[in-house]
């Protein structure tokens, strides 16, 4: 895609295979991605966001960023002439893909190339705006994991293995901290607890399977839980309500 936009908004249907990982990047352009299908998984320096389908990612223009993919999935990547993201966060934000912003994400795609298009994408980029400034308010699918390097190396550790049962004195001497210490990075930095932090990490983990069909009790046992019923009452402490509730929730929304 160009550097300059000549038009309000460009338009791409992505697809990307199990395993996909989009290496740390930046875009000179505000960008939109729209889950159709799987997941899309994005982090940056501060943590990471989890986007289901019915749900985007907005990150703003210069902000470094990686995209990772654990399942097939779909989506169309919004870019934005320069200025859209006024009004918008100044960080990456989940958001909620209301019916009417999927539409105007699918319209778009199928009319940028219409020799006539300009004044139509134009009024759909002003629609898109009106959305976001409206849909911005999802924090339930963001895990902190703070910028210490130390703190980092734990985070991601336990990232890559959410079942790893390691307690806080083993990770601390993984770091060649003192426990004390590292139990004072995950309140500083991340705004919570240790156990608290891998409980949600873990959550927000086990989504990611879910969306993609894995059964409860796998799930529960691949996020190092002793049973499904554990499991589902760590989900609805953390998200809200119980993993079944949410899969139905997620999959026929009323989000008009």
């Amino acid at each position: 895609m160009p550097d300059a936009l000549s038009v309000a908004i460009a338009a791409s249907d992505m697809a990307h295979h199990r395993g996909d990982d989009v290496t740390f990047h930046r875009h000179i352009h505000g960008q939109l991605s729209v889950t159709l299908e799987g997941t899309l998984r994005l982090q940056n320096e501060t943590g990471w966001w989890l986007a289901t389908p019915g749900n985007g990612i907005w990150v703003p223009p210069g902000l470094l960023h990686r995209a990772l993919y654990t399942e097939r999935s779909r989506l169309i990547n919004l870019r934005f002439r320069q200025g859209f993201e006024l009004q918008l966060p100044e960080n990456s934000s989940l958001i909620v893909a209301s019916n009417l912003l999927t539409e105007l994400a699918k319209e778009a795609l199928a009319i940028q190339h219409h020799v006539d298009s300009g004044a139509q994408l134009e009024l759909i980029a002003q629609l898109l705006h009106f959305q976001l400034r409206k849909q911005v308010l999802k924090t339930d699918l963001f895990v902190p994991e703070g910028k210490d390097k130390r703190l980092r190396l734990i985070t991601s550790l336990l990232r890559e293995d959410p079942a790893c049962n390691k307690t806080l004195v083993q990770l601390a001497a993984v770091a060649f901290i003192s426990p004390r210490t590292l139990g004072r990075l995950f309140e500083s930095e991340v705004g919570m607890s240790f156990t608290r932090w891998r409980e949600r990490m873990r959550i927000i983990s086990s989504v990611e399977k879910l969306v993609n069909g894995e059964p409860i009790t796998q799930v529960a046992y691949d996020m190092g839980y002793q049973s499904a019923s554990s499991f589902t009452t760590a989900f609805t402490r953390i998200i809200g309500q119980p993993p079944g509730r949410y899969l139905k929730e997620t999959f026929t929304p009323d989000k008009s």
